[in-house]
């Protein structure tokens, strides 16, 4: 790009942010720590397959990114005062911590936050609120910090319970890819971001697609293509190490940087 990206915010009435798996360091920071190395080959065996999110929520619950926490900072630095909305397909609400609003954000792949049971007619739990999930958190912490992650391989994991129901984080996720997805705590703010691109179609709109893959391609990347391609005064820059490809009927209006997504913000909010 010949302009740095917040000279080219400055052009723009609206901002529409797309956040995908680059900015996961959950993911990303497990597959990297030898104490998780264990825990990790127990939950590849088909029937420990629902442990791994309960070990992610652990590593988050317990661990930070300082290189997150100054690219989200940098990130709205960069956005300013403009009216935006952003959308990730991670689970993780870090935007929220650092500077965005709740009302502006969405995450329709689910969070952290909530438990749900199979069932999509019951209502949602508080995570931190279950006696029985968090007792299996802290067990896998307790594997962590004191044996350094070694563990009996006869150890028992007892999944959590709620009035004689197995509870789930609510996420979707392959893990999960036997039980339903409930959708119920997005769907309002789903209802807003809709509502924000209804508004955006006659103004300039800069689509900023930041590390999205190919997960969940009918969530960002795929929305953001059809968006741009109908909004005449649409742009969109797309991030990505590998991913960072576009189509060609939006070649004119797109701009496609092949970089980690995390470091492009950091390194443009660095030149301003």
């Amino acid at each position: 790009m010949e302009q740095n990206l917040a000279g080219l915010v400055e052009n723009f009435d609206n901002v529409v942010i797309g956040i995908g798996n680059e900015w996961n360091w959950v993911s990303n920071g497990l597959s990297k720590d030898e104490r998780y190395s264990k825990l990790l080959e127990y939950c590849k065996k088909k029937d420990n397959n629902w442990l791994l999110p309960i070990v992610e929520y652990e590593y988050a619950y317990y661990q930070t990114d300082t290189k997150i926490e100054k690219a989200y900072k940098a990130l709205k630095n960069i956005i300013g005062d403009k009216k935006y909305f952003l959308v990730a397909d991670i689970f993780l609400q870090d935007a929220l911590m650092y500077g965005f609003d709740p009302q502006k954000s969405v995450y329709p792949c689910g969070t952290y936050m909530y438990l749900q049971t199979s069932d999509i007619d019951d209502p949602l739990f508080l995570s931190d609120k279950s006696p029985e999930f968090n007792e299996i958190v802290e067990k896998i912490h307790k594997i962590i910090i004191e044996n350094d992650g070694d563990f009996d391989e006869g150890t028992n994991f007892v999944k959590p319970f709620a009035d004689g129901k197995v509870l789930y984080l609510n996420q979707k996720r392959k893990e999960y890819r036997t039980i339903k997805y409930n959708e119920s705590a997005y769907q309002d703010r789903w209802a807003d971001y809709m509502k924000f691109l209804t508004n955006t179609l006659n103004s300039k709109l800069l689509i900023l697609e930041l590390g999205v893959g190919l997960d969940y391609p009918t969530v960002i990347r795929w929305p953001f293509e059809k968006v741009a391609f109908i909004n005449k005064q649409a742009h969109l820059i797309r991030v990505h190490e590998k991913l960072y490809q576009h189509t060609p009927e939006i070649q004119d209006k797109t701009e496609s940087v092949q970089m980690n997504s995390v470091n492009y913000i950091l390194q443009e909010n660095n030149g301003r």
